[in-house]
């Protein structure tokens, strides 16, 4: 047998008489002596026929693809996906919530703490509450000056609005020390419901056992806007009550205290500053003076500052004892 590559010289045409050595019939790479036999399938070329059943080569006819199978990859991509979302969503709301304040809404106790406001039980202003209690503080018990005063069986007269700020000192009192005049906010507060007039589970209890009648309150303020001052009376049974209750006032004592009252600015302003008080005890009654910045500012010396300011608001509340004494 010949081979018709290469081509044997320069110019040669390829043996066979097939240009560019395309292989004769019979041939090494050619097609048989007599051509391929015809195949089973049309537009088959191959050399021999297909095997009985076996698939044709090629693409199968239209329709007859088998399904494809379907895949869970997306699914899988779209359950993450969506538990992503679902996470987000949860994780906002919660934020949301928190950053807005709309869970549980309780007061402060912080002397920096805005004062929220309760309903007014007993006429006159609203009770604030959320103020805490005063940095400072400085008592002073019953003295022979008030004996006649020491059981309330003895003056039994109840108070009132009218009699506590009759004198005209009870209403505008100036601190002859350094001239600061405390006038008085409206027309002040009557409770006769003592416990309600205090913070503190332990204070409450001691008032009820000291037969505590009345409470009377009233908010002051200095000339130049600068000191808010809060005053109380408490009505109790006898003097002995009265030395043991402005004890348990003392914020050491950690017991309470009493919740002063709102007003118009800048009354609405007491507490956000440092604050002090001062109480005393004039046979049954207690009376005490609290005070503090308007201005909402905190120092170490403001607490000493409040001495004076509390005492003014002290002298301006027990007017009427000199009276009723």
């Amino acid at each position: 047998m010949s081979y018709p590559y290469p081509p044997m010289g320069p110019g040669q045409p390829p043996s066979g008489g097939q240009p560019w050595g395309t292989p004769s019939p019979g041939e090494y790479g050619g097609p048989p002596a007599g051509g391929y036999p015809q195949s089973p399938i049309s537009g088959w070329q191959g050399p021999e026929p297909l095997p009985s059943g076996q698939p044709p080569m090629g693409p199968p006819p239209m329709g007859q693809y088998p399904p494809p199978k379907k895949s869970s990859a997306g699914i899988i991509t779209m359950v993450i996906v969506a538990a992503v979302v679902l996470v987000c969503v949860v994780l906002g709301g919660a934020y949301y919530l928190a950053a807005s304040g709309s869970g549980d809404d309780t007061a402060s106790s912080s002397p920096s703490a805005t004062p929220s406001r309760s309903p007014s039980s007993g006429g006159g202003p609203p009770v604030a509450s959320g103020v805490g209690k005063p940095t400072t503080y400085n008592s002073m018990k019953s003295w022979s000056l008030w004996d006649s005063l020491n059981t309330a069986s003895k003056d039994s007269k109840p108070l009132t609005l009218d009699e506590v700020f009759a004198d005209p000192e009870a209403k505008s009192y100036k601190d002859s020390s350094d001239n600061t005049v405390f006038n008085v906010q409206g027309t002040g507060r009557l409770d006769t419901n003592c416990v309600g007039a205090v913070t503190g589970a332990a204070l409450q209890t001691a008032l009820q056992g000291y037969g505590c009648t009345q409470v009377v309150r009233a908010a002051y303020v200095s000339a130049d806007q600068k000191w808010v001052g809060q005053m109380a009376i408490f009505n109790l049974k006898d003097v002995t009550s009265a030395n043991a209750f402005i004890d348990d006032l003392d914020p050491k004592a950690n017991k309470g205290f009493f919740q002063p009252i709102s007003g118009a600015s800048p009354v609405d302003k007491f507490g956000t500053s440092t604050t002090g008080a001062e109480s005393g005890a004039y046979g049954h009654f207690v009376v005490v003076g609290w005070a503090g910045r308007a201005d909402g500012t905190h120092g170490d010396s403001y607490g000493i500052d409040t001495i004076s300011p509390s005492s003014t608001v002290l002298q301006a509340g027990k007017q009427f004892l000199f009276h009723r004494n």
